[in-house]
Parts: structure tokens; sequence; C-alpha cells
């Protein structure tokens, strides 16, 4: 299988459901495309309905939010193949791809009106820390 390689700061997350690579894509628009096929009238219904693996929805955001660098017919079949394998199993994985995705969508929105990226500060706060305990005060 290919390898699809995901740009993070366009929202972009790669995702592994059964033995198909997927790219998922979070872009406004096919967030309100998504909303309106599984059902949601808000945007938390939906994140909910997403990290909590619900089936509609996440067959759904499976067909939706797939991309592919060979165009639209290569992103559905791959989309479609997806649905076929999704199991339980994925759960873990499409949460982790979802959330991603959601959170580089989020952040790339911030960083165009000028706000500051916390997660990131954060995240970049951790990575340079030193590891270990810290000795006891007492």
């Amino acid at each position: 299988m290919e390898t699809l390689l995901a740009n993070p700061l366009r929202g972009e997350a790669a995702c592994r459901i059964g033995d198909t690579d997927l790219v998922l894509v979070v872009e406004f628009g096919r967030l309100a495309t998504l909303c309106e096929v599984a059902g949601c009238d808000t945007m938390d219904l939906l994140y909910t309905r997403l990290i909590g693996f619900h089936p509609k929805t996440v067959m759904a955001a499976i067909r939706v939010l797939s991309i592919h660098p060979d165009g639209h017919k290569a992103a559905r079949d791959l989309a479609h193949k997806a649905i076929e394998e999704l199991s339980a199993a994925d759960e873990q994985a499409f949460r982790k791809a979802i959330t991603k995705a959601l959170t580089g969508h989020i952040n790339a929105g911030k960083v165009q009106r000028g706000e500051a990226d916390h997660i990131g500060q954060l995240e970049k706060a951790f990575e340079a820390s030193t590891a270990g305990n810290a000795l006891s005060p007492s």
C-alpha cells in the first residue's frame, strides 16, 4: 500500500482503516457538508460524534474528509474501501487522526487571525523540558 503524506498545517492527518491508508482533511466547507450528511445541528455535536466514534458520523467523515493527490475519484475509491473495512478496532486510529486534523485546522485559523497557538507552545515546552522527577522540597 502506498504511503500518503499529510500536511498537518493544513488540517490533514494520515489514518489507517483496516488495510487502507487515507489522508483526512478538515476544512470548513467539508465540515459543513459533514454536519449535513451526519445530521448534526452544531459543531459541538459533530465533534462529540467524531471523537466518540459514532458509526454513521465516522463513515460520513471518511467519505467527506478523504483526499488524495490523484484527485476526487481516487479519494472516493479509497474512502469506500476504508468504509468496507471499518470496524471498532479502528476507533483509536480514527480518533487520533481526526483529533490531529481538527487541531491543525483550528490552529491554522488562529495563525491567520494572529492569535497565539497555546497548544503548540505547550507541546514545545514539554519537548524542551528534561525528563525525570524534581527533588522534593521536604
